[in-house]
């Protein structure tokens, strides 16, 4: 048996981002887009009498790429950060991290993750104070709080653990929050409807089965 190796050509990443949800795959077409457009070469002037313009444009472009990679950090930490399993180790391919997808995984939860989790506490100890606004808004901010609380805790808990486990075992996970399940959930649904695909027998070779039993 001949074991192929997977070579990052544009098959092979249309491939991957295919098996992505509708939300997924955007992010990760995106994430090609920009990634391939960042280290574009630029022409430089010479001669002394383009000197001052040299020296402009050598200013701008610096200004360019330090916010294009700042736009592309938020975006490959956050966003990438906050995909599924396998559309991190996508991503981590097209930003050239082949091995180190554990990467999005551990950033996301260092330095999303964690001051998500402080802001649903901050949210909760906000909704508390409201108790003392009106008696009226005692069960709903009593409600929220406790809701936010509880969301601060689960979502610190499951962080701390992503980050633990993405630097010791290498491996991705996906946080937990709205915005991952919002981008996410297609791709979910999808690996569902494969995975059911999978295991269902082929009605309609049953049915001619049948039929020909019948018959």
């Amino acid at each position: 048996m001949v074991l192929e190796t997977m070579n990052p050509t544009l098959e092979t990443y249309d491939y991957l981002i295919a098996r992505s949800g509708i939300v997924g795959r955007q992010i990760l077409n995106l994430a090609r887009g920009m990634l391939a457009g960042n280290g574009a070469a630029v022409q430089q002037a010479h001669g002394l009498a383009g000197f001052w313009q040299k020296q402009i444009r050598h200013n701008r472009l610096i200004i360019i790429r330090g916010f294009s990679n700042l736009v592309i950090t938020f975006y490959t930490y956050y966003i990438g950060g906050s995909l599924t399993r396998r559309d991190q180790q996508t991503f981590a391919r097209l930003k050239g991290l082949n091995g180190k997808a554990y990467r999005l995984t551990l950033y996301n939860a260092l330095f999303c993750g964690l001051p998500t989790a402080a802001g649903y506490f901050l949210l909760g100890e906000g909704f508390g104070l409201l108790r003392g606004v009106h008696s009226l808004a005692d069960l709903p901010s009593l409600i929220a709080q406790h809701t936010s609380l509880a969301l601060g805790l689960l979502s610190l808990t499951v962080d701390i653990f992503r980050m633990i486990d993405s630097f010791f075992n290498r491996r991705c996970w996906a946080p937990l929050g709205i915005f991952p399940m919002i981008i996410n959930l297609p791709t979910y649904l999808k690996q569902i409807a494969t995975y059911l695909r999978s295991v269902t027998p082929n009605t309609s070779l049953f049915l001619s089965k049948a039929q020909t039993k019948k018959s």
